[in-house]
């Protein structure tokens, strides 16, 4: 069981390097939340052929996981899976955070309409304490 979901996107550079700064916070830290990472753009459409078993798979992730963490990079506001990964965690009545890894990046319409949790990505402290 993960403490922390993370949704994200690998090809965006700084995305990259805060999935890297979190992996180490992790290693570093005993009292740092464990994590899972979810890629918001996959290979697979969100109405393809493998995209029920992708979706049954972050289902239950998403259930085992305490909170959702969404890093909103510059292609996030487009991607299905991320929508559909904020549907999910509110239906699993999960926490939903949210992170601007750069302040021009526009958030989702779906995270928008469930007023998440705001937080600063680059204080360990503030996903350390789990106390949002």
């Amino acid at each position: 069981m993960s403490d922390l979901f993370i949704s994200y996107q690998s090809a965006d550079p700084l995305a990259h390097s805060f999935y890297e700064q979190l992996c180490e916070w992790t290693q570093r830290d005993w009292a740092f939340p464990t994590i899972s990472f979810h890629e918001q753009h996959l290979s697979a459409k969100f109405t393809g052929l493998h995209a029920a078993a992708i979706k049954r798979q972050l289902r239950k992730e998403i259930k085992r996981s305490h909170r959702l963490l969404v890093i909103i990079s510059r292609e996030t506001w487009q991607s299905e899976w991320t929508d559909w990964e904020i549907a999910t965690a509110r239906q699993e009545d999960k926490q939903v955070l949210a992170a601007k890894l750069d302040s021009t990046n526009i958030s989702p319409l779906s995270l928008l309409e469930i007023a998440p949790a705001w937080i600063d990505p680059f204080d360990p402290k503030v996903l350390a304490d789990g106390v949002i």
